[in-house]
């Protein structure tokens, strides 16, 4: 039997921690799926000494893997999540959020509904919303139930903080498109190419659910960046194959 876990789970960060982080990891740990089969991978494209320390003790809790890419260049969250793929050992890889909190089932329903699409598919998932008046805090397995209650679907369908398949497809497509930067639509042009390489959607709600913890944003302190990520967005995003000149860290 292959040493090799069935799924890898890959988190892209920079400066992130607190109870935000700790939620994501803690709940990746408490799926039905065992442990040994999930590899927990998070990609800090270019934290400082203080947020790398506050992440240790949570890294080895988890029993979570880091990979991490000593960069000053703008957040590149298409980069820090390409840098995991390539890093990555399990079969399928699932893209994702720090500030995500998991369903028990979460895990085993995804590679569930890549196995039913026998392998033919992006998994895909409508997020939901914890409002800010939930408190910020440590989560326990047992405690999911109810912030599922105080949670809402977003009003668009968004795809970002679960995107899955077989990690080969996600080489052949040479990753997510790292043109996009600060915050970018690099997940939804993942779709459009996914699908053009011959995949289908697998959306998986209401068959388990990823509750999003709030926190403030800074995706609207950039209009001109969101221009022109919003312009190449429209201009390539039926180009199946990105990144011509290297991709997670590494040239052609």
């Amino acid at each position: 039997m292959s040493d090799e876990p069935l799924l890898t789970v890959i988190i892209p960060l920079r400066n992130r921690g607190g109870h935000r982080v700790d939620n994501c990891l803690r709940s990746l740990r408490w799926q039905d799926l065992p442990a040994e089969r999930v590899e927990v991978l998070v990609s800090d494209f270019g934290s400082d000494a203080a947020h790398r320390k506050q992440l240790e003790p949570m890294v080895r809790e988890h029993d979570v893997r880091v990979v991490f890419h000593e960069t000053r260049e703008i957040w590149n969250r298409a980069r820090a999540l390409n840098i995991g793929i390539r890093a990555a050992r399990g079969r399928y890889v699932m893209c994702t959020d720090a500030d995500m909190i998991f369903a028990p089932s979460f895990l085993s329903t995804v590679v569930e509904a890549q196995q039913e699409a026998d392998d033919a598919a992006l998994v895909v998932c409508q997020c939901r919303d914890l409002p800010s008046t939930v408190e910020e805090r440590a989560y326990a397995r047992e405690d999911f139930p109810t912030l599922l209650q105080a949670s809402d679907y977003r009003e668009r369908l968004g795809t970002g903080a679960c995107q899955m398949a077989l990690r080969g497809m996600f080489h052949t497509l040479r990753g997510f498109d790292e043109g996009y930067k600060f915050w970018g639509l690099e997940d939804t042009d993942m779709t459009f190419r996914a699908q053009r390489h011959g995949l289908r959607l697998a959306w998986v709600h209401p068959r388990t659910a990823m509750l999003h913890q709030w926190h403030p944003t800074d995706r609207g302190k950039r209009p001109l960046r969101k221009f022109v990520n919003d312009a190449r967005f429209h201009l390539t995003k039926y180009v199946r194959r990105k990144n011509p000149g290297g991709w997670g860290g590494q040239t052609a």
